[in-house]
């Protein structure tokens, strides 16, 4: 596992940000587990300062900026991003929920406008008033979609990290799924692998979505059909994603084994792991980076299976590797 040190990386390195057990796949989530809307703010409030113009329009506040700050106090209360313009003041509350902070925002006597950035539908009587006004973390990210494609790689960095943050704890929904992590699998020993001993393993490949995935679902190639009874083309089979990890040589894949699934799991299991060790294709005496998925038991979803035909053009190798539910029926339906 990536725990040891490992010297002169160049800058173009770049390796797994662990916080205890976990993946860190963005900025915020680096400064803990769990989402708070301190962290939201902060960068969302960075990102402002960065490129105000957008969300001026996003927030309807007028005027020509001046400054935006991050928690201030007024009186007993404390907002958490203050925009001020050469037409007034603006107050952005934040809320990770659908709580309606209606109460809160007008107790910010003397500002200009009070902006309400939840979930909270809010009603008809509400969208109307002009002090108070509502956005949806949804309006919020289509401007930040828009903010990734921006010139300023700064702009980019900041606008990408926070939309993966808001992704990730089911603020916003994802532009684009990747509920199911797909890839071939041709022979026996991966075959068993999978179907027996709930693993699958592949090269590690940098700046890959898979941290994003819940599932894996493995395509079944002609050679398994032809020579296994039971064996369809295609995929059948979908197993939940239990955890990643990421390793680099055969010591390392086998204590990442018996940490997650314990030492008595590994030795009952030794036999079939030991296969992939002399498998052709799997060179052990280098320190090459493959990526691990320990899985929960695979369930035999689609009879018959999906053909990777109405997944992608042409029949050749499985080159689409994230897949919706979505995508998987409908492909299956056809």
């Amino acid at each position: 596992m990536n725990t040891k040190f490992i010297p002169d990386l160049g800058e173009s390195e770049r390796i797994d940000l662990l916080r205890g057990e976990g993946l860190v796949t963005s900025l915020a989530g680096a400064f803990g587990g769990g989402i708070k809307e301190t962290r939201v703010t902060a960068l969302l409030g960075y990102l402002m300062a960065l490129d105000i113009q957008p969300f001026l329009e996003l927030f309807r506040f007028s005027g020509v900026p001046q400054t935006v700050r991050l928690e201030n106090y007024h009186d007993m209360n404390r907002s958490d991003i203050l925009v001020e313009t050469t037409k007034g003041i603006g107050v952005i509350e934040a809320k990770i929920d659908a709580t309606d902070a209606w109460k809160q925002a007008k107790k910010y006597i003397g500002q200009k406008w009070a902006v309400l950035l939840s979930s909270h539908q809010a009603s008809t009587n509400q969208m109307r008033q002009n002090r108070i006004r509502y956005v949806h973390w949804e309006e919020l990210a289509k401007l930040l979609r828009k903010l990734n494609g921006k010139a300023n790689p700064k702009v980019r960095f900041i606008a990408e990290d926070l939309l993966n943050y808001l992704e990730r704890y089911n603020m916003i929904k994802e532009h684009e799924s990747v509920e199911i992590y797909a890839r071939e699998i041709n022979e026996s020993v991966t075959l068993t692998l999978f179907l027996k001993n709930w693993l699958y393993g592949c090269l590690y490949e940098k700046n890959s979505r898979i941290a994003r995935a819940n599932y894996f679902a493995p395509h079944f190639g002609q050679f398994l059909a032809k020579t296994l009874p039971g064996i369809h083309v295609g995929i059948s089979y979908i197993s939940r994603i239990k955890q990643i990890t990421t390793i680099d040589n055969w010591d390392d894949f086998c204590d990442s084994i018996k940490t997650i699934r314990g030492k008595a799991w590994f030795k009952a299991n030794k036999e079939e792991i030991t296969k992939l060790k002399k498998h052709e294709g799997w060179d052990w005496t280098k320190n090459i980076k493959r990526t691990f998925l320990f899985l929960e038991e695979p369930r035999l979803v689609f009879t018959p299976p999906v053909q990777k035909r109405y997944l992608q053009k042409g029949k050749g190798y499985l080159n689409k590797r994230f897949l919706s539910f979505d995508e998987l029926f409908k492909a299956w339906a056809a």
